[in-house]
């Protein structure tokens, strides 16, 4: 299992990339870091734990799906 400093690590990058893939946007980061645990979380579920290499494709997919406003 991965240390919370690991996983927080993972998420920001992920997260980062879905903002590149987007076009650097404006005010969606908790749109990004949202999307980008639900990826970390499927990654480690899938590698029982370990991580796999990103795929422009899986970043897609969950960049996509805008996460409703919860304001």
């Amino acid at each position: 299992m991965a240390s919370k400093n690991s996983a927080q690590r993972e998420i920001r990058k992920i997260a980062y990339a879905l903002w590149m893939e987007q076009g650097q946007p404006d005010g969606r980061d908790r749109e990004h870091w949202e999307a980008a645990k639900v990826i970390w979380a499927f990654r480690n579920h899938e590698a029982g734990g370990t991580q796999v290499g990103d795929t422009a494709l899986e970043i897609r997919s969950h960049a996509a799906r805008p996460l409703p406003d919860r304001r």
